[in-house]
């Protein structure tokens, strides 16, 4: 009988403690602002939860839990709301009208905030062209009278008087940005002429800027000079100290009767008491 050497082997022993628990994605809060995330949950799946919470939901606590905020503006928002927004959190801002008064408030809450507005070009062109159509074609005034009133192609006629077509009329775009050049785009389109001034260009002053207009737009070399050669007006411009009350109660008077004027940015750009005596 042959002895051999017993080699004793080694037991593996089952681990009996539990696995590391899973880290969940960030929350990412939308507060006042897109109300269906289907769209934002599909793109960052696995990456983050996107949910809505709102504003009569604000004591659930989702709010307190989120890595990231999204709002439209941060002033907008109930003072409720902006006392359960929190300091490591990252806000960001998709569309204020006012960004000093959003970052000052930011500062004095003691939040990071961030402005995210410059992928919206497309939708603030689409929105201010959707507008001018409108107008022209007095939309809402049909509106409200198919409303109120039980008679229909008889009464309305008086409405239709003053629709203008779109060929042929003049855009005058104040400031260059994204939005301004796709309106612009747009318009041609339409067949309107499309005029330009920029606050940071002069005679023999050419901007830095790298967003050019299509060609087919002419450059002004003042502001006045656009407002009174404009049917329509779309201000695009940033609020700086050279762009505050740039419509002031004398670039007014220069503004063609009828002409319609859309304001895409801060309403500091206008003179409020002056175009409201112009209005009334």
């Amino acid at each position: 009988m042959n002895n051999r050497s017993l080699t004793t082997l080694p037991h593996h022993h089952r681990n009996t403690n539990p696995p590391p628990p899973q880290q969940n994605p960030p929350l990412v809060v939308t507060l006042n602002c897109i109300e269906d995330c289907a769209f934002e949950q599909d793109s960052l799946s696995g990456v983050a939860l996107i949910e809505h919470v709102p504003l009569s939901c604000l004591s659930d606590g989702k709010i307190e839990s989120a890595a990231a905020v999204l709002l439209h503006s941060l002033a907008y928002l109930p003072r409720a709301a902006q006392r359960r927004l929190r300091p490591y959190q990252l806000i960001l801002c998709l569309g204020s009208t006012d960004r000093a008064v959003d970052s000052a408030l930011a500062a004095d809450l003691g939040l990071r905030l961030v402005h995210v507005d410059t992928s919206r070009a497309e939708e603030i062109a689409d929105t201010v062209m959707a507008l001018f159509l409108g107008l022209l074609r007095r939309t809402h005034l049909l509106s409200r009278h198919t409303l109120s009133a039980s008679g229909w192609l008889g009464s309305v006629q008086p409405l239709c008087r003053g629709m203008r077509r779109c060929r042929g009329l003049v855009l005058g775009i104040v400031g260059r940005s994204a939005s301004a050049r796709s309106l612009a785009t747009r318009s041609l389109a339409f067949k309107m002429s499309v005029l330009y001034f920029d606050v940071h260009e002069g005679p023999g002053i050419l901007s830095r800027s790298s967003i050019a207009f299509p060609s087919a737009a002419r450059r002004m070399d003042t502001l006045n000079d656009l407002l009174a050669a404009s049917d329509l007006i779309s201000l695009h411009c940033a609020l700086t100290n050279e762009t505050v009350q740039i419509i002031s109660a004398e670039c007014l008077q220069h503004i063609k009767p009828g002409a319609f004027l859309v304001n895409t940015g801060s309403s500091q750009l206008l003179d409020d008491c002056a175009f409201k005596a112009i209005v009334d």
